[in-house]
Parts: structure tokens; sequence; C-alpha cells
């Protein structure tokens, strides 16, 4: 089986806006449906976990009801962090019996311009033994700064990559990266594959889509909807 955890319950508080921004519309379309109608019309993916903040599930619910692929979905809420809103998921589908020959592709919902493309070069590449995600070589020039103030060091742009959902795990595997986590009082994390490093796991990089970029600023709303017309 090949399952989705579509990531919906931040809060944006970044864009300090009275309305998540995954609810927000562009053509009478909320933006977490535009990656959910690419997940649910590829006949690869069996289900669709719609993790959603407990104040937005009634809201969702009733969103999906005429949804044309409504019996791929399965909403499941999330909770104070992206990395326990992630757990509640393996933890629902674990529970449900999940297998070891099973895997889960992590998206955020708010990268909205998520490609059919994309999606099946990274079902193509699924193994167990490695995750993969799909990243993009640094084009600029990059530096670090503690104080976010003055430069102290310029790094090679060469070996570093920006990456991209969604991320694909082995679901037994990536649960258990998971569950060890928690089980430490590690709860921060906000990148799936990180965990996966620190258990000694391999991740695999392939090329992601400049256009499948995060809504986190206005500015990126607004090309959004320059490019969605």
């Amino acid at each position: 089986m090949i399952y989705v955890a579509l990531m919906m319950a931040g809060s944006s508080t970044r864009m300090n806006l009275d309305t998540p921004k995954q609810y927000l519309q562009i053509n009478n379309k909320y933006l977490f449906e535009y990656p959910l109608e690419t997940f649910a019309k590829n006949n690869r993916i069996d289900q669709i976990i719609l993790v959603v903040d407990k104040t937005y599930m009634q809201k969702v619910n009733s969103i999906i009801q005429n949804f044309e692929y409504k019996n791929k979905l399965i909403i499941v809420e999330g909770s104070t962090t992206r990395q326990k809103s992630v757990f509640n998921a393996l933890n629902f589908l674990m529970k449900r019996g999940a297998t070891d020959k099973d895997y889960i592709l992590i998206h955020d919902a708010c990268r909205v311009l998520l490609t059919t493309k994309l999606l099946n070069e990274i079902i193509d590449n699924l193994s167990p033994e490695y995750a993969i995600v799909p990243a993009l070589e640094m084009t600029d020039s990059i530096c670090y700064s503690e104080d976010k103030k003055f430069i102290e060091k310029s790094l090679k742009r060469d070996n570093y990559f920006s990456l991209q959902t969604p991320q694909a795990f082995n679901l037994h595997f990536i649960f258990k990266a998971h569950e060890n986590a928690l089980n430490s009082s590690t709860n921060n994390f906000t990148d799936d594959t990180s965990l996966v490093i620190i258990t000694n796991g391999k991740v695999k990089l392939i090329r992601g889509d400049k256009f499948n970029f995060k809504i986190t600023t206005f500015e990126d709303l607004f090309t959004l909807k320059r490019l969605i017309g």
C-alpha cells in the first residue's frame, strides 16, 4: 500500500492570518485541494490521510463531502507541532495494521503545485533501503550568520540543497524513527528526513521542481495566484 499524509494542521503564524493559508481560496478552490487532487487522481496512491487541526476538522469534512475521490480520504486530528502531527498519522496507520511493505508520502498542504511527474518519479524510486526527498541545488551564494545581522562564514553552495516534499518512507521505518524521537522528548523536528538521518538511515535525493514551493509569505501567495491564473 502507498499512503499519503497531507499535513494541514499548521496555523500560518508567520503570515499572521486569521485563517490558516491552506484554507485560503484561489479560483474557488481551497489551497489544500490542489495537491490533494494530484494525489487522489493517481491510481498508485491507495489512501490519503488529511492531518487537520481539531478546530478545522468539521470544516474539512464538509469540504470533502462532494469530492470525487472521497473514498480515498481519512481525516486524522493533528497536534501542536508538525512532528507530533505526522506521528498521529503514522500511529493511526500502524494501529490499522500497516505492514513493513507499506510506504507513506508526507507532504505539506501548502506546496500547492505538486505535479504528477514529480509524484510518479518519487513512487518509481520507492525502496525499503532508503527514504526519498525531492531537492533543488542551491543557485544563490550562501552564508552563515549566528546573529542574522553579519556574515560569519561564506559557504560553498555546490554541496547544499533545499529540500521539498513529498518525502517518501517505508512506513514502519519512519514510524519507529518518530517513536524513538518522541520517547527521547525530541519533538521539534520540522523535516522527517532529519529523523531518518539521526537513526542512521539513508535518504536519496531526486530532482525537485522549482514550482513546488511552499506558501510561507504573502509574496509566495502572490506568485501562486499569478501561476494559477
